[in-house]
């Protein structure tokens, strides 16, 4: 069975072949026409003809790249370290959620202690009248 490290592996070659392949049909279909522009004539009924096989492959790579996807996404579900990755992922959602609860929790008490706060500012207020009182 294959790793998500080797799909990716994978996966990135059989891109890049596609990408470079693309690339130079692109390069050699440019070329065709600039050639035809720098000599200032028309293209030869082989030029637009290879031209025409060039923009046909170039869609056929397009599919091909789809089918990369596709295919990369079957890999990945497959993959033998997946069961590992979703546990890892599972045990840091569980940890966000007690973070969570432990942040509530200390929510809570702030709260209580800003009530706490509030009620001997209050007092202190009432002791400050009663010193000016008996003073």
């Amino acid at each position: 069975m294959t790793t998500i490290a080797q799909v990716k592996e994978s996966f990135e070659t059989e891109l890049h072949a596609i990408f470079a392949l693309d690339q130079a049909l692109a390069a050699e279909r440019s070329a065709l026409k600039r050639k035809a522009f720098v000599e200032g004539k028309q293209l030869t009924p082989e030029e637009v003809k290879r031209r025409k096989e060039i923009a046909a492959t170039r869609g056929e790579l397009a599919e091909a790249m789809e089918a990369l996807a596709l295919d990369t996404v079957d890999a990945l579900e497959n993959a033998s370290d997946v069961d590992d990755l979703l546990a890892s992922i599972s045990a840091v959602n569980q940890q966000l959620e007690d973070d969570l609860e432990r942040l509530k929790a200390i929510e809570e008490t702030t709260k209580k202690v800003e009530k706490v706060v509030s009620g001997m500012a209050t007092v202190i207020d009432k002791l400050q009248g009663l010193k000016s009182v008996l003073i």
